[in-house]
C-alpha cells in the first residue's frame, strides 16, 4: 500500500513538473515571437519605470505623478536598475518569472485548501496553459505582477503558522498589492471576513483585522507622505479613483466603460473648473480635478440609483462577458509586418489566414466565457451557505468555498462601482478555474453515487 502511494505521488509530481515546463516554454515562446507595442496605461508604466531607472523619480514627462498605483512601475524600475537596462524585453522576462512563481503559489494553495485530485490538477493545468496567462507576459502592465501578489496573499492566508509572523506578513503583502491596485486597501475586511466564516473566533478575527490594517497602512504611508509633499493634500495612493468614478458614472455614459472626460455631462461650473485645469495640465498629472469630479460623481450616483445600477451591470458585462478581445488589443497589437505581407498574399492564403485568426479568437473567447461563467455561478451558489454561516455561530465553512466565492464577490463589487474592462478579470481566472473544477468534481461524484 505504501509503495502504491509513493508511486502515485511520484506520478503526480512528475505531471506537475511537466506542466510547469510546458507553461514556461509557452510563455518564453510568446514573448520572443509575438510582437506588441505598449499603449495607453502600459506606455505610461514603461515611461515611469524608465524614469526611475534614470534616477528621475516617479515622474511622467518631467512631472511628479500619482495617477495610478505606484507599485508596478516602481518595482519594474528597480528591476531595470538591477539589470542595468530599461529594455522592454527585461520587463517581459520579469513577467515570465512572476508568472511561473504564481503557478507554484497556485499549486501550493490548491493542495492546502482541497483534497480533490481532480480540482488540484485541473486548476493547475488551466493556470499553466490558459491563453490569457501566457499572452499577458508580453504586456508592460499590472496584470502579472498583481496576480502574483494576490496569489501570495491567499497562500499566506490559507497556511497555518505563527500568527505573530503570519498577520504582519499579510498586512505587508496587502500593502504592496494596494500600492499596485488601490482598491486592495479594503482587503483587510475581506481577509477578516473569510477567517471569521472559517473559524468563528471573533477575538482572533479582530486581531487579524487590526494587525493587517496597521501593517498595510505602514507600508502605504511613505507614499502617502510623498504625495502630501508633492501635491499639498492627503492622497493615500492615487488620485485616479475620482476620475474613474466620474467618467463611468454620469448621465452621458451609455456603456459603463471609459469615455472622454470632456464629454461627461456635469454642471457648467464643474465643466469650467475642469476645463481650466486641463488647459494647463494633462489629465494624468492634473490631481486638482479629483476633489471636484469625485464629488460630482457621488452626487450623480445618489440621485440616480437605477441608472447607476444599469451602468454597473454593463461594467460586469464588460469585464466578464466580452470574450478575449484584449489579447489582440494589448498582447499582440504590432501587426504592421503581417498587414504588409497580407496585401501580397493570394486570395486563398488571405482567407485561410482570416479563418485561422477568427478560429483562434473564437476558442479563446469560449474558454474565457466558460471560466467566467463558472466563477460567477460558484459565487452565486455559495451565497446560501455563507448566509447560513453568518447567522449560525457554530456553522463554519472551508477555504474551498470561501476563497473563490468571497474574492469573486469583492472584485465584482469593485468593477460594478468603478470601471469594467476585459483585462480586469485577469487576477480571478485561476480562482474561476478552481470554481469550475470543484463544480465538475461534485457533479461527477454525484453521478458515481447514482450509478452505485
Amino acid at each position: 500500500m505504501r509503495k502504491d502511494k509513493n508511486w502515485r505521488k511520484y506520478i503526480e509530481l512528475t505531471y506537475v513538473f511537466f506542466i510547469f515546463i510546458v507553461g514556461l516554454y509557452l510563455r518564453i515562446w510568446y514573448i520572443n515571437n509575438v510582437s506588441t507595442n505598449p499603449v495607453f496605461d502600459f506606455q505610461t508604466y514603461q515611461e515611469i519605470a524608465v524614469n526611475i531607472f534614470s534616477n528621475l523619480g516617479h515622474t511622467w514627462k518631467g512631472t511628479p505623478i500619482a495617477f495610478q498605483g505606484m507599485g508596478y512601475p516602481t518595482v519594474l524600475g528597480i528591476v531595470y536598475k538591477f539589470v542595468g537596462s530599461s529594455d522592454i524585453m527585461i520587463a517581459k522576462k520579469f513577467n515570465v518569472f512572476l508568472s511561473m512563481v504564481t503557478l507554484v503559489f497556485v499549486y501550493l494553495i490548491l493542495i492546502k485548501v482541497t483534497k480533490r485530485k481532480f480540482v488540484i490538477y485541473t486548476t493547475y493545468t488551466i493556470t499553466a496553459l490558459l491563453p490569457n496567462y501566457i499572452a499577458y507576459n508580453n504586456v508592460i502592465g499590472t496584470e502579472i505582477f498583481f496576480t502574483f501578489l494576490f496569489a501570495m496573499i491567499i497562500l499566506t492566508q490559507v497556511y497555518d503558522f505563527d500568527y505573530r509572523i503570519k498577520y504582519p506578513l499579510l498586512g505587508m503583502f496587502i500593502g504592496v498589492a494596494a500600492l499596485t491596485k488601490p482598491f486592495l486597501m479594503a482587503y483587510p475586511v475581506v481577509i477578516a471576513f473569510i477567517d471569521w466564516m472559517k473559524n468563528k473566533e471573533i477575538k482572533k478575527v479582530g486581531v487579524l483585522f487590526i494587525v493587517t490594517f496597521i501593517l498595510m497602512t505602514l507600508v502605504i504611508s511613505p507614499w502617502t507622505y510623498r504625495n502630501y509633499k508633492k501635491f499639498g493634500r492627503m492622497i493615500p495612493i492615487s488620485y485616479n479613483s475620482g476620475y474613474v468614478l466620474y467618467i463611468n458614472n454620469n448621465a452621458y455614459n451609455t456603456t459603463g466603460a471609459w469615455m472622454p472626460l470632456e464629454a461627461v455631462k456635469a454642471p457648467q461650473k464643474v465643466k469650467k473648473e475642469v476645463a481650466s485645469i486641463l488647459q494647463k495640465k494633462h489629465v494624468k498629472i492634473a490631481h486638482e480635478i479629483e476633489p471636484i469630479i469625485k464629488k460630482q460623481a457621488k452626487s450623480w450616483i445618489i440621485e440616480n440609483p437605477i441608472e447607476f445600477f444599469k451602468l454597473g451591470s454593463l461594467r460586469i458585462h464588460q469585464t466578464f462577458f466580452k470574450g478575449a478581445w484584449d489579447l489582440e488589443a494589448w498582447t499582440s497589437n504590432d501587426t504592421k509586418k503581417i498587414d504588409e505581407q497580407y496585401k501580397k498574399w493570394e486570395k486563398e492564403e488571405q482567407r485561410f489566414y482570416l479563418r485561422d485568426k477568427n478560429f483562434s479568437r473564437a476558442m479563446k473567447d469560449i474558454v474565457v466565457y466558460i471560466l467566467n461563467s463558472f466563477g460567477i455561478i460558484y459565487m452565486l451558489t455559495s451565497i446560501k451557505p455563507i448566509l447560513v454561516a453568518f447567522f449560525k455561530k457554530d456553522y463554519k465553512l472551508n477555504y474551498e468555498l470561501l476563497i473563490p466565492a468571497v474574492n469573486t464577490a469583492f472584485f465584482i463589487a469593485v468593477d460594478f462601482v468603478y470601471e469594467g474592462q476585459t483585462r480586469y478579470n485577469f487576477p480571478l481566472l485561476f480562482i474561476f478555474a478552481m470554481s469550475m473544477a470543484v463544480m465538475i468534481d461534485q457533479v461527477m461524484k454525484t453521478n458515481d453515487m447514482i450509478e452505485e
